[in-house]
């Protein structure tokens, strides 16, 4: 993923985002395109994005996400999102999304994650959202990630 199309998905999520908060993603006070390339590179928590396929896929991962879950950002665009949670936890990460689906956005989403070497952590506080298109239309969900440090 070239800069051009990370930033390009950064101003998406942070649009989506700003539609169902009346916010922008939490940054420090910077100019804007500084501000787009602490969120891919600098943020203390994770950005990700699924699309909507049937079998959804990751199509963003800012470095912070990559960190938390041990992949690198190829490893993390031909991954499906399911993956991301433990096989014992499919069900409720299912029902987690359909609650966003149908809501919009879910806020403080706590849940047990699994990494890249197979080790389980916990997400606190997270925020999952409806990612939505220029022209309105539902694309994929982006989510706000922190890894619990217990």
């Amino acid at each position: 993923m070239y800069e051009d199309e990370r930033y390009q998905m950064l101003r998406l999520i942070e649009q989506s985002y700003e539609h169902w908060t009346s916010k922008k993603l939490p940054t420090p006070s910077i100019m804007e395109e500084e501000r787009l390339r602490w969120l891919d590179e600098q943020s203390p928590y994770g950005l990700l994005v699924q699309n909507n396929n049937e079998e959804p896929l990751f199509i963003y991962a800012n470095k912070q996400a990559q960190i938390i879950f041990g992949y690198s950002l190829e490893e993390f665009l031909s991954t499906p999102s399911r993956k991301s949670a433990p096989p014992q936890m499919q069900r409720d990460r299912e029902c987690l999304l359909e609650k966003v689906t149908t809501q919009g956005i879910l806020m403080g989403y706590h849940g047990t994650r699994v990494d890249k070497q197979g080790m389980l952590f916990e997400i606190k506080n997270g925020m999952i959202w409806n990612l939505i298109s220029k022209s309105g239309e539902t694309i994929g969900m982006a989510a706000l990630i922190c890894k619990s440090e217990t």
